[in-house]
């Protein structure tokens, strides 16, 4: 006995937290979503009163033709006339806030749809009472259930309570106009019938309506990662990892779109291939993190040194590539000069394995090479002659700059 009772307690209390759960999770989505489902409850009222109007009118003009012999007749008839001339005034209205084209900020949007969703649940109520005088039918009832339960968008637990609420004021509107007492509990029952059905309509709208979302801010937040992957691998195939320039597929690319200015425009451009000097003496004698270091800080000094329409690219080890715009041959040597003696006049402070702080002098050896627009592939072409003056700079003794002659 105390075995059960202990597993109905914890049955008992894993339901509560469940329960706890769900209602938690709604909230969230209310507070998440709760001005998206209002505006899309927003616009589909302009249907709803599109509808209305002409259905309104419709009664307006039977009632207003029809006559009655007895009393009760002519009540109801008189009732249905009140209630459907209040009706077409605000369904026209409503058409008029709800048009297409016209803004209503979130809030004018909520406190709307909060009127019309009522309006329609107190109409149902009010003429199925109305309607008690002749018939015992409570059809009204259960179409505006069904209407608001399947056109506003409310969430799971504000529909509970509305609906509760409603049904406590049909009750009591029903027991004014309906004396029998059988027909009276069988439309009580139809009524929470009615109610049911309509909380049941709210819960799967509700659901379908945040899957929706959900799912769209999935797609959107999957849309955005692919972008910043395709970015970053974009960035991979086209930068150095250790210095952040351009690395020779760039080089490639930047290159290949000169060239066609240069054969549009007829302006000149030349390459530069520059060379740190007895590098590998740096890495034997503070280590490599140190050299990396080092060319970390030489690729800064150089960006910050030539123009922005020029662009640095690392080439490979410590070699680097420089395209100058828009520069001759003789403008190319000037430059190249200017970053040779900047380097060399350069101290770049260094950590060794050890911890202990280095300055470090170095010096550089540039070729430079001009860029042939009627080359097939004007970069490797240039990177060739470069090459050669690089080798002719190391040859006379480093620390130089030489322009290839087949260029000038």
């Amino acid at each position: 006995m105390l075995v059960e009772r202990l597993w109905f307690s914890y049955n008992a209390v894993m339901f509560i937290q469940q329960i706890k759960s769900h209602i938690s999770q709604m909230l969230h989505d209310h507070h998440t979503f709760g001005d998206e489902l209002v505006g899309k409850s927003f616009s589909r009222m302009f249907i709803l009163s599109v509808i209305a109007t002409p259905v309104s009118a419709a009664h307006i003009l039977v009632f207003g033709i029809l006559n009655f012999e007895t009393d009760i007749e002519q009540q109801w008839r008189l009732g249905i006339l009140l209630y459907h001339s209040f009706m077409l005034l605000l369904c026209m209205a409503l058409t008029w806030l709800t048009r297409p084209g016209r803004h209503a900020s979130v809030t004018a949007q909520r406190r709307i749809s909060r009127v019309i969703h009522a309006t329609v649940l107190v109409a149902g109520v009010v003429v199925t009472s109305i309607d008690q005088l002749v018939t015992p039918a409570v059809t009204p009832f259960l179409a505006a259930c069904t209407v608001a339960g399947a056109l506003f968008i409310v969430n799971p637990l504000t529909a509970l309570i509305l609906y509760s609420l409603l049904f406590g004021f049909y009750a009591f509107a029903l027991s004014l106009t309906q004396d029998i007492e059988a027909i009276l509990i069988s439309n009580l029952v139809n009524g929470l019938t009615a109610c049911g059905i309509a909380i049941g309509l709210s819960w799967v709208l509700w659901q379908q309506n945040i899957r929706t979302l959900q799912q769209r801010d999935l797609i959107q937040q999957q849309k955005l990662e692919l972008e910043l992957s395709n970015r970053q691998l974009e960035q991979l195939a086209t930068r150095d990892d250790l210095t952040g320039l351009a690395n020779r597929r760039m080089l490639q690319m930047v290159t290949t779109e000169e060239q066609t200015l240069m054969n549009r425009q007829k302006i000149p451009a030349c390459l530069l291939l520059l060379d740190l000097d007895l590098f590998k003496k740096i890495n034997d004698e503070l280590g490599h993190p140190a050299g990396d270091e080092l060319l970390r800080q030489l690729a800064e000094l150089l960006t910050q040194t030539v123009r922005a329409s020029d662009r640095v690219a690392r080439w490979g080890g410590e070699e680097f590539a420089i395209l100058l715009r828009n520069t001759d041959a003789d403008q190319g040597m000037q430059v190249a000069e200017n970053i040779r003696a900047l380097i060399e006049k350069h101290h770049f402070e260094l950590i060794n394995q050890d911890g202990v702080t280095h300055e470090v002098a170095l010096t550089a050896s540039i070729g430079v090479a001009r860029l042939d627009a009627s080359a097939d592939d004007m970069l490797d072409h240039a990177y060739r002659e470069a090459d050669l003056a690089l080798y002719a700079a190391k040859a006379r003794g480093r620390n130089r700059v030489v322009l290839r002659a087949s260029a000038a």
